[in-house]
Formats: structure tokens, C-alpha cells, sequence
């Protein structure tokens, strides 16, 4: 393993993960991982960290897939994916098949430059540090877009569930009998 990267057993995917990159070790793939607060190796692979931060949320891989390919079309591949929470809409961008091994996942908030076209494709971080990606600008400018409609989607459908944008509730009125009950009468009797 790398000297000086921590190495951890599991790690979830939040707002401070800016990309998910395979990491071979041998025989073993393990996942390297940039975020806020530095790089990690972790030893699960990439897909195997995606679907278990979407559990953690009690949302898994497969509604997250649903849910993307019922906005973009059903016959859409490689779409980016909403890992719900709290704060803010958390895209992750997958750059291959997501079940692919060579698979890198870059999350939409991770992205602060795209190289010139007329280069690689490559991508600076938050923290300025440059990440080579292997496929065509065209084909990430493509899966980038992707990603910042689903982030509109998803943070239009957020406002609207927000409790200070939803309508408030009509007083109710009393409800007036049809019949007025005379005092002496039964309610639970049966005539």
C-alpha cells in the first residue's frame, strides 16, 4: 500500500467526497479515495462503497438507478446517481459501467474545473489537486451535464417537500349534525 495514505476498512460517501477511483493491490482491488480532508485507501472496492452509502440512507443502488433512468430515460447508460441527503443533493457521476471494475466515481460538488477540450480529459478538485480521466471530453461533458440536471431535479423536488414552501392548512369548521341528537337518546343503540 501507499505509504502515508490512511487505510481504513469501510467508508461512506458524503458531501466531502470528491472521487472514488479503483485501486489495485496485487490481485485485490481496493478504492482510493480524494475527499475535503485528504486521500484514503479503503479496502472495499469502488461499487461496493457506492451501494453502501445508498443503504445507509435507507435508499438503495437499485432506486437510484431507477429514479435516474426515470428522469433521463430508460434506455439511458452510465447515469449519475443521487445518494440522498440531508443538505444538499450528492451526485456522483460514474465515468464507466458503475459495476465495472475500472469504474471511476466523481462526485458532481468535486468538480471545480474541466480541462481544454483540445487536452485529456482531466478534472481539478476543490483542492486544486488535477485528476487524468481515461474517456473522451465529449463523453464526460456529456455525463457532467447529466449530473448537474439531475442535481436541479433533485433539489427542485427537495424545495418542493420543504415544510415552509408547503401551503398552510385550512382551519377545519365544526361539522353541524344533519339531525339534532336529543339528550336522552343512546348513541351506540341500533334501531
Amino acid at each position: 500500500m501507499t505509504k502515508d495514505i490512511p487505510v481504513l476498512d469501510s467508508y461512506r460517501i458524503n458531501l466531502d467526497t470528491y472521487l472514488v477511483a479503483p485501486y489495485k493491490e496485487g490481485e485485490k482491488i481496493y478504492s482510493y479515495i480524494f475527499d475535503k480532508n485528504g486521500e484514503y485507501i479503503v479496502k472495499r472496492k469502488p461499487f461496493y462503497i457506492i451501494r453502501k452509502s445508498c443503504d445507509l440512507f435507507g435508499y438503495n443502488y437499485n432506486a437510484a438507478i431507477r429514479f435516474s433512468k426515470n428522469f433521463f430515460g430508460k434506455d439511458k447508460h452510465k447515469v449519475p446517481i443521487n445518494l440522498p441527503h440531508l443538505e444538499a443533493p450528492n451526485i456522483m457521476i460514474p465515468i464507466y459501467s458503475p459495476s465495472s471494475p475500472n469504474n471511476i466515481w466523481i462526485g458532481l460538488h468535486g468538480i471545480s474545473i474541466i480541462s481544454d477540450p483540445k487536452l485529456p480529459t482531466e478534472i481539478t478538485l476543490p483542492d486544486g489537486k488535477e485528476h487524468p480521466l481515461p474517456v473522451s471530453f465529449t463523453s464526460f461533458q456529456t455525463q457532467y451535464l447529466r449530473a448537474i440536471e439531475l442535481y436541479k431535479h433533485v433539489f427542485n423536488l427537495k424545495q418542493e417537500i420543504k415544510p415552509e414552501n408547503k401551503p398552510k392548512p385550512k382551519p377545519l369548521k365544526p361539522i353541524n349534525p344533519i339531525y339534532p341528537l336529543n339528550q336522552d337518546q343512546d348513541l351506540d343503540q341500533d334501531d
